[in-house]
């Protein structure tokens, strides 16, 4: 095992790069080192809280910083023309934010160009990268409940598919076994025409048969059940569980299903820490943030992929617009991969675009002044 120290350049410093940036500082594997923002006032406020050096265009700092992973957090629109800069500056490894990008043909653009470079693409701080989830996947693979059949998502998509709602169609891949889609059907929230990104719901299809249901709408459960052969694993988003009949039992109920005991390395939580301060007055930015560092670590260190990978940041924006496409053809069945790449699916606002700009400067400053030293007052 090696005990290199990976260096961190942060492109984006505002409130979720801040987050991202500390995520790094705080495991031992990694260190910020710089820092780019063509905004002075979010650079000047992260320069001083990690120390290190700034810049207004981050094609100097790759040019003058001996970096291992370049840290993109930035609105998507950014996020093409970033990346492949980074591409062209032979960095090791990147990690962007999620969506990955607007339009499928942004997406495939930047997925190609980080593969032919064997660049370690990572996108988003997901779900997915929860060792949580990674366990449990490894006792399905391992017989201890038999094989996948089903997966339900109760919660809904909320009102975005390809920003949040992204975290769903991740987590369902993962338990899939990564399979490609055959096809969806489904339907969005409000107006099938807009590009715009919506709540939405449907019906997935694996091509090794594992069928995912998604709700629209908030229920009386919240989270995810992976049904299999011999039991179920769960989870409501923080807390998970894994239970197992008898084989020999044909109706399975809950009396007679039993808890499969501690399957899982600790008890923290998917989100465990996350809000709290710690004592150098740092906003902790939680296990699934830190999970997701360490995901890109471990792809640096063992050559592998991250297990938030560009390519399922493609994937999962291919998903959240087929869903969308049926329900424009009727809620017709739609077959993948689309076959129309010029298709988008517009995020948010304050994911597509500076959110400085679109909640004002003083709104903005609240936001960023909860990821950060200086939580008591320092800016």
């Amino acid at each position: 095992m090696t005990d290199k120290v990976y260096r961190v350049a942060a492109i984006g410093c505002g409130r979720k790069g801040t987050e991202h940036a500390r995520a790094y500082n705080l495991n031992r594997r990694s260190v910020v080192v710089a820092g780019a923002d063509p905004d002075p006032e979010n650079l000047d406020i992260f320069t001083k809280r990690f120390g290190v050096p700034g810049y207004a265009d981050y094609n100097e700092m790759l040019r003058k910083e001996n970096v291992d992973i370049v840290l993109a957090v930035l609105p998507v629109i950014a996020n093409r023309e970033v990346v492949l800069d980074s591409v062209r500056h032979d960095v090791p490894s990147i990690c962007t934010e999620k969506p990955l990008a607007a339009r499928l043909s942004d997406a495939d653009e930047i997925v190609a160009a980080c593969r032919e470079r064997g660049i370690k693409f990572g996108c988003g701080d997901l779900e997915r990268n929860h060792h949580y989830y990674w366990e449990a996947k490894d006792r399905i693979a391992a017989g201890e409940i038999g094989a996948v059949r089903s997966i339900a998502f109760y919660q809904g998509s909320g009102t975005q598919l390809s920003g949040g709602g992204c975290q769903i169609f991740g987590l369902a891949r993962l338990f899939a076994d990564d399979a490609e889609v055959d096809w969806i059907t489904g339907w969005v929230a409000t107006d099938p025409w807009s590009e715009y990104d919506q709540g939405g719901a449907g019906y997935i299809r694996f091509v090794n048969g594992v069928e995912v249901f998604l709700h629209r709408s908030d229920t009386g459960r919240y989270g995810f059940e992976v049904l299999c052969e011999r039991g179920r694993f769960t989870s409501d988003n923080m807390n998970v569980r894994m239970y197992t009949h008898d084989p020999d039992e044909s109706r399975p109920t809950l009396i007679n299903s039993m808890e499969v005991e501690a399957p899982f390395s600790d008890d923290e939580g998917v989100h465990g820490g996350f809000g709290q301060i710690d004592d150098e007055g740092w906003e902790n930015p939680g296990n699934r943030q830190r999970a997701t560092v360490q995901s890109m670590i471990d792809a640096l260190d063992h050559d592998i992929e991250p297990r938030g990978n560009g390519d399922n940041g493609l994937k999962v924006l291919e998903m959240a617009i087929a869903i969308r496409e049926s329900h424009r053809r009727g809620h017709a069945p739609v077959k993948l991969p689309l076959e129309d790449r010029s298709l988008r699916l517009i995020p948010h606002p304050s994911r597509m675009y500076n959110k400085k700009e679109v909640y004002g400067r003083e709104a903005y400053a609240k936001e960023i002044a909860r990821f950060t030293r200086g939580q008591k007052g320092a800016t």
